[in-house]
């Protein structure tokens, strides 16, 4: 049953990521294998829309020749070959189109059913890459505008060779030079050399660089709506270097000091000099910068159109404009991104009314996005294996903007279900409320729990300087049910009122395959009586991850947390033990089952610890662009009390692991080698998961 469960839900993803089912129940793609067949057919898709019965014409037929042999060029075969069988009735067309694509039906040719089969041709490939001419970026970096890096390995696929693809790599080159300053690189000659055995290509370019370009004299010239000059300012850029992202930053500088001030119609055109050659041969550039203001604008109100079952009241306080203040564009522009982070329309247009004038009103068009959405969840962890559920979420219920959601899990070892109300802006501030219910039962190593509460809180994102901060109100029921309880006395059974707050800081390049970049995150739990409970204690944990590359494939991965759990009354009357923290597992010590690379009591049972410190070493080489070898280090120290006074532990493990990207982050393969362990613990143990451990 089980593994007609995971079938299920495998064809379930394949259909979710948008598999065609058909493009037209009469045409079919074969030759390239079931996939490819099956991607090739649904981009015939337009066949749905363009024959309204069960005949095909012949103008259908011969596009869909020309997209089938275009899209094999896209993907490397640069000669291919496409032979249509067509029938009609009994009788039996057939035509063949090459590369060089020329009409081979009728003009009055239909048929009832088509195949198109494409015959296998050979796939070109980058081999090697020669650029003469650059001097100002590294070779290895000029080389990988061509071949990609970033893997010991890349398959042909991954160097495919176009004539299209080479030309916008030599151009990004250019780019790449223009962004250093050289803005009149050009390239003088390209050639690529093609094997028609094997496909690989040997292409060469020469770039000529030359000079280097800097800002001489830069003014912005302001103009008032006559034409007449308003003022002239130095920008204060003389040496710098002259590249497109300058004059593009000076250009938006002086555009928005227009708009702060009410003219919304401000105009910027930027004259050159062709320049002198100073002493070291770098060519200095006058820039002039016209501003050309225009109208001043009065801002005469706001107004909404469709999306008529969204409450006005709950759009108005979104507004940052003031009226009969200057029309500023900065603060129209800001006001959609309010509208937009509402999160229920899925485009907010904005438009003027008049569209030209000294008063204008603003509005808003308001495109409706989903409402309602059933979402299929699953999962894969070496201790809970299969992990599915549905989750349920509707934004807006009765046009208030609030959102709430639904979720039910199953694992092997474990049932969860939750549901969420989230407020968003609550009193006109950046503050999302929300409020939640949830019950869990899990089956632990030594124990099986289950806790059920309630919790209010809320949570706002500082964008300066990117830090998410929560703050939360919860009251649960928290229950153990040990295999030996008289071997170390605990609250097995606890009612929690308590107080939490979280913040988090993510400066990671990728949070589903961090390759470069930091995160850190602190958390703070305070339960006592007086919210409601019948424990005192306070829980704490810190931590943060590291991610470094050393070369172009290889990735160091840094983590280091700490946590502690403290009572000023007796451990075992304030410390529920479900609270304790259990270490171990695919995303903690690998050697280890979850919960296992815990304190253990006299018979070998997994007791928890009350601080502890887990460090995380791995080194990640990248054999392919998809595929990953891990060598890993994880480090912990357990203390049986919040001070590390008594009790303390060092356990580590030691590890390999085999990690392929997906889009919902790493499927990973994970040994973990105990070589100091105790003696119930087991010598390592092999784990199957999916996402980044740390």
């Amino acid at each position: 049953m089980r593994r007609l469960a995971i079938c299920l839900l495998l064809v379930v993803a394949l259909l979710g990521q948008g598999l065609p089912l058909y493009a037209h129940k009469n045409v079919e793609v074969t030759g390239l294998g079931y996939f490819k067949n099956r991607n090739l057919t649904g981009r015939l898709a337009f066949l749905r829309d363009v024959i309204p019965g069960e005949e095909l014409d012949v103008s259908a037929l011969e596009d869909s020749a020309f997209l089938i042999l275009e899209q094999m060029k896209r993907e490397g075969d640069l000669k291919p070959t496409v032979e249509g069988t067509f029938t009609s009735g009994d009788v039996v067309t057939t035509a063949r189109w090459v590369e060089n694509y020329s009409v081979q039906l009728p003009a009055n040719f239909t048929a009832e059913h088509a195949t198109f089969l494409l015959l296998p041709g050979v796939s070109y490939f980058y081999e090697s890459i020669t650029v003469a001419g650059v001097d100002a970026i590294p070779k290895e970096q000029v080389d990988r505008y061509f071949m990609a890096g970033g893997a010991l390995y890349h398959r042909e696929s991954a160097r495919v060779f176009t004539h299209a693809n080479f030309e916008r790599r030599v151009g990004r080159v250019l780019g790449a030079l223009e962004d250093l300053g050289y803005r009149d690189a050009r390239a003088v000659s390209g050639d690529s050399d093609l094997n028609d055995a094997t496909g690989a290509v040997q292409a060469s370019v020469v770039i000529d660089q030359g000079v280097l370009h800097r800002v001489g004299q830069a003014e912005g010239i302001l103009l008032k709506e006559d034409g007449s000059t308003q003022e002239v300012r130095d920008l204060k850029s003389e040496g710098v270097l002259f590249t497109q992202d300058w004059q593009q930053d000076q250009v938006r500088d002086l555009r928005h000091e227009a708009y702060t001030a009410g003219y919304p119609d401000v105009r910027v055109t930027v004259e050159t000099d062709p320049g002198k050659l100073n002493a070291a041969g770098e060519l200095m550039r006058d820039v002039r910068l016209n501003v050309i203001l225009g109208e001043k604008v009065t801002y005469t109100g706001v107004r909404f159109e469709g999306d008529e079952t969204t409450r006005r009241t709950v759009l108005e306080p979104r507004v940052v404009m003031q009226t009969g203040a200057p029309l500023n564009l900065l603060e129209v522009r800001e006001t959609r991104r309010e509208l937009m982070g509402l999160g229920i329309f899925k485009e907010v247009d904005v438009a003027y009314e008049p569209e030209a004038g000294t008063e204008r009103e603003v509005v808003y068009s308001l495109a409706e996005g989903m409402r309602k959405e059933l979402r299929l969840l699953g999962g894969w962890g070496s201790y809970e294996q299969a992990r599915v559920g549905l989750g349920w979420e509707q934004r807006s219920p009765w046009g208030t903007a609030h959102r709430y959601n639904a979720n039910v899990k199953k694992s092997v070892k474990s049932t969860e279900v939750d549901a969420t109300y989230s407020v968003p802006y609550v009193f006109g501030s950046d503050v999302t409320g929300y409020a939640k219910a949830e019950h869990r039962e899990r089956e632990e190593i030594s124990y099986d729990y289950t806790t059920q509460g309630v919790a209010f809180g809320a949570s706002t994102y500082l964008s300066q300087p990117g830090i998410l901060l929560t703050a939360e109100y919860g009251f649960s029921d928290e229950d153990a049910d040990r295999d030996n309880d008289e071997l170390f006395d605990s609250k097995d059974s606890a009612t929690v009122g308590s107080v939490m707050l979280r913040a988090s800081y993510d400066r990671r390049d990728n949070f589903l395959t961090p390759s470069s970049g930091y995160q850190l995150f602190a958390s703070y739990k305070f339960a006592n009586q007086a919210l409601g409970g019948n424990v005192d204690f306070q829980k704490i944990e810190v931590g943060g991850s590291y991610h470094l590359p050393l070369t172009g494939s290889m990735v160091l991965h840094l983590g280091l947390r700490t946590g502690a759990i403290v009572s000023a009354g007796d451990a075992s009357d304030h410390i529920p033990f479900v609270e304790r923290f259990f270490m171990g597992g695919e995303d903690t010590v690998r050697g280890y089952r979850e919960g296992e690379a815990s304190p253990l009591d006299d018979a070998g049972n997994e007791i928890g610890a009350e601080a502890y410190v887990l460090t995380n070493i791995e080194l990640e080489q990248r054999v392919m662009s998809d595929l990953s070898l891990v060598l890993f280090y994880d480090g912990l120290y357990n203390s049986l009390d919040g001070f590390y006074e008594q009790g303390t532990e060092h356990l580590f493990s030691v590890g390999l692991g085999i990690r392929y990207q997906t889009v919902v982050g790493p499927v990973r393969l994970e040994y973990g080698y105990n070589p100091d362990r105790r003696k119930d613990d087991t010598s390592g143990t092999l784990h199957l998961s999916v996402g980044f451990p740390f």
